[in-house]
């Protein structure tokens, strides 16, 4: 009895397993502490920047997602964030700080390919917009990539970052 017993209850399980469709699991959200973001939910840019097509392909994969968050400044309200570029050696493509200020550094943007630099300028977007570092498959992805789309993980830290604070 015990020897069949264990049998049926071995089995079961797989069986319990096979028998149900797997799951996907939940998305991974990760949020900075801060964000560039203002009271009326927008984030108003200004500046300029040699890639600064990369920066409106990135601007455009955010607001395609959330409409009209992410703006040019204009001269009836105040800006958000100065887009600049500089130049350092070192591993550094982009920085975004909590000073409202997004740089590229041309020492590392000039040699890379135009899916890179959009990953780029999309990623530290991605920061003002609250979004800390994520997953290989994220744009959020604390290395540069070619992905240019916001992924499943992308799409859930900005909306809880837009539920956070705004």
């Amino acid at each position: 009895m015990k020897n069949k017993l264990t049998k049926v209850l071995g089995v079961a399980p797989l069986v319990l397993l096979l028998s149900f469709p797997a799951t996907a699991s939940a998305a991974t959200v990760k949020l900075l502490t801060w964000d560039l973001v203002d009271s009326g939910k927008h984030m108003d840019w200004d500046g300029s920047s040699q890639y600064q097509s990369s920066f409106n392909a990135g601007v455009n994969t955010w607001n395609n997602y959330k409409s009209g968050v992410i703006r040019k400044d204009s001269i009836s309200v105040v800006q958000d964030v100065a887009i600049s570029d500089y130049y350092e050696k070192s591993t550094t493509a982009g920085v975004t700080s909590s000073n409202g200020t997004i740089k590229f550094n041309k020492y590392n943007m000039d040699s890379l390919s135009s899916a890179q630099k959009q990953n780029v300028a999309t990623h530290e977007l991605g920061h003002a917009l609250r979004l800390a570092h994520n997953q290989s498959t994220d744009v959020m992805y604390a290395y540069v990539t070619s992905k240019t789309t916001l992924s499943t993980n992308d799409k859930a830290s900005y909306d809880q970052a837009y539920k956070y604070n705004y």
